[in-house]
């Protein structure tokens, strides 16, 4: 990349940040691409030339959003950190971007432009999966998620367990901030997938303090 695509890359983000903080605290509708400009430090026509309009906006960050979670995906399941560290900042969404994609910023996109919902289902069921899929099966090997446990099983538990979070938030916030109560659902959540050999494993780290 010469220095005239990595300026011009570096505007793109920009925009997409402002938009990004915009469309979460307004909403996609009641945001106009001269609002996204100013918060910006560009022109209109800038963010036209760069996106076509703002529906292309809007799909643009959608797309880039989720790009941003699986790169955090994948720093995290392959990283050396001990597999239920790991599990950990998968199950709880523990970051700006995570937290975004699973808000209502996106439902609402999703709701009302099918083309979006498609790239994401598409995402979804592609390298989504598959990493959550690559976490675990490392599980099984690991001793740490019983063998006879199927992945789509795992995957709908987590699911769902996110769904609740999302409509809850008071809930969610309540348990990352309370050590003690994180750690009693930890064991409550993990027990359904550990085998008794794991046990032991669990229960030193469940004592540790969090970092």
């Amino acid at each position: 990349m010469n220095g005239f695509e990595r300026r011009k890359e570096q505007k793109r983000e920009s925009i997409r940040h402002a938009a990004l903080e915009l469309f979460k605290s307004f909403g996609t509708k009641k945001v106009s691409v001269n609002d996204i400009a100013a918060k910006a430090g560009v022109s209109p026509v800038t963010i036209y030339n760069h996106f076509g309009s703002k529906q292309g906006l809007v799909r643009d960050v959608v797309k880039w959003l989720l790009a941003t979670i699986v790169s955090e995906y994948k720093a995290i399941i392959y990283s050396e950190r001990p597999y239920l560290e790991r599990w950990e900042q998968m199950l709880f969404q523990k970051g700006e971007m995570r937290h975004a994609y699973h808000g209502e910023l996106l439902q609402t996109i999703l709701s009302t432009d099918p083309e979006i919902r498609q790239f994401v289902d598409a995402e979804m069921q592609g390298s989504i999966a598959q990493l959550w899929m690559d976490l675990i099966a490392e599980g099984k090997q690991e001793g740490f998620i019983r063998p006879d446990m199927t992945p789509e099983a795992i995957l709908l538990y987590v699911e769902m367990f996110r769904s609740l979070a999302d409509r809850r938030p008071d809930l969610y916030i309540r348990l990352i901030e309370d050590d003690s109560l994180f750690r009693d659902f930890s064991r409550i959540f993990l027990y359904g997938l550990m085998g008794k050999e794991a046990e032991p494993d669990l229960l030193r780290a469940m004592r540790g303090d969090r970092q």
